[in-house]
């Protein structure tokens, strides 16, 4: 491989200076303006990130109440529904809390109005919104406070990577609905003074596009990167392909997408970083994160209460992920499905200390499975460690045609041959039981979602056998 500029370690002692001036001049003078309730939640979160579990718990079921009683009072929606699960805020332990009904997507399509709180003004909360890939969208309202709450939890977790304010980063992401609205003199002093960003679309990547990135990242030198996982890995392939070894990272934040290990491995060898893996959407923003220790996902249970719901569907521990935000008012989410499925990290706790609960590892959302005619379902993120150790095969996906017809698409690699696909039908002929039938298309390249983001599953199913939410379009989780 060709070695630019002697290899540079990213970073620069200049750098570094200025991110100094930034994180301890321009950053305070636009929080005071911006975010005026960040630092106070940021001290808080960081002593009670270190309180026991045992603590930890008794402050959400506090907040949990004290969200509860606002919403009965001013929301018609959680009125009603309070007052058939029989619950009275105030008294309502997690057990308790577990007969109130799964709040999904649709019913905050349906009841938007009745969900919203009526002492709340427009000046009080923002709206905001996901996207999905079946074109259905979610609005939703955020506390102003709220937010300055969430980038206070963002930057708790970008500390355990060593990211603070004021560094440079690296982007790899998508295409994002904050792009339709024109930016305003606020939003680019924010871009270019307090985030520092060089960004790539991953939603359509050409070579010239990398050419430009890589030369952006030369010059800068950022020392972190936030990305999609798959981006990464295309990003790592690219710079092997041509022969490029001078682009190096401290740590790199995998988020939006599942992060396979063998994805792991391959990004940190390109790139000579750590992974630090990070779960989040729009709607509830940073939900758990890895620490320096990588043993799990800490939940950022202050702000947040996350419940594991076992399901038939899906092998033990593998549960549906429910998720409530304890601290957003102006639009409660109470039990609200998120479309994941995951479970919980069991067993001894993490050497770092934190006493925030952990899941062990996120499946994909339930659109990432596949569904055998006896209603079992497989999670294709899982499926593509089949064949992580085969070299003649670059990239899969799985077409779900019906319940017993799956099309497998294989872009292939240099070595690819007779002896391959037949090794690819036999070794995922194991998973599928004879029960259904494995079709393989050779395709030059599987594209993104205009979203950035690869799917693992893309299901043709007319009807479904199982409610499968829309595949949200996971937004940038600091904003």
């Amino acid at each position: 491989m060709r070695r630019v500029n002697g290899g540079q370690k990213s970073g620069t002692t200049l750098q570094r200076f200025s991110s100094a001036v930034i994180r301890h001049s321009v950053y305070p003078l636009w929080l005071r303006y911006d975010h005026p309730a960040y630092p106070a939640f940021l001290r808080e979160i960081m002593e009670s990130q270190y309180w026991s579990r045992a603590e930890i718990e008794r402050l959400q079921i506090e907040r949990l109440n004290r969200l509860l009683a606002h919403a009965q009072r001013n929301c018609p929606f959680y009125r009603d529904r309070l007052q058939s699960a029989g619950l009275e805020p105030g008294h309502v332990d997690l057990q308790a809390f577990s007969r109130l009904p799964v709040l999904t997507k649709r019913e905050i399509q349906d009841h938007g109005p009745e969900m919203s709180a009526a002492n709340f003004s427009g000046k009080m909360r923002v709206r905001n919104q996901t996207g999905g890939s079946t074109g259905s969208p979610l609005q939703f309202w955020v506390d102003r406070e709220r937010l300055d709450s969430r980038l206070a939890s963002t930057a708790r977790h970008d500390s355990w990577t060593g990211l603070r304010p004021g560094d440079w980063r690296a982007e790899l992401w998508g295409a994002r609905l904050d792009q339709v609205i024109k930016p305003g003199w606020r939003d680019w002093l924010r871009n270019v003074l307090v985030y520092r960003m060089v960004e790539m679309n991953t939603s359509r990547i050409r070579p010239e596009d990398w050419v430009q990135f890589i030369a952006r990242l030369r010059q800068e030198r950022p020392r972190f990167m936030v990305t999609y996982a798959h981006s990464a890995v295309l990003f790592a392939q690219y710079l092997r392909e041509q022969g490029i070894d001078d682009i190096h990272f401290d740590s790199i934040i995998t988020t939006a997408e599942v992060l396979l290990p063998e994805q792991r491995k391959i990004i940190e060898e390109a790139f000579g970083a750590t992974v630090f893996d990070r779960y989040g959407c729009r709607e509830m923003s940073v939900i758990a994160s890895e620490c320096e220790h990588r043993q799990g996902l800490h939940i950022n249970a202050e702000a947040l209460l996350v419940e594991v719901v076992p399901d038939a569907q899906y092998p033990a521990p593998l549960g549906k992920l429910l998720v409530t935000d304890l601290l957003n008012y102006s639009m409660p989410l109470i039990r609200y499905e998120i479309g994941d499925v995951g479970s919980w990290e069991e067993g001894s706790d993490c050497p770092c200390g934190r006493g925030l609960p952990r899941l062990r590892e996120i499946h994909g959302r339930t659109t990432d499975f596949l569904v055998l005619p006896d209603g079992r379902q497989i999670s294709g993120p899982a499926l593509t460690l089949v064949v992580s150790d085969m070299p003649d095969v670059r990239q899969v996906q799985f077409l779900q045609k019906a319940l017993d017809w799956v099309v497998l698409r294989v872009v292939p690699g240099r070595s690819y041959g007779p002896q391959t696909a037949a090794e690819l039908r036999r070794r995922f002929r194991l998973y599928l039981d004879g029960s259904t039938r494995l079709d393989l298309e050779e395709v030059e390249s599987i594209a993104n979602e205009r979203s950035g983001k690869y799917r693992f599953v893309i299901n043709d199913l007319p009807i479904s056998p199982v409610r499968t939410p829309d595949a949200e379009e996971a937004e940038r989780v600091n904003h």
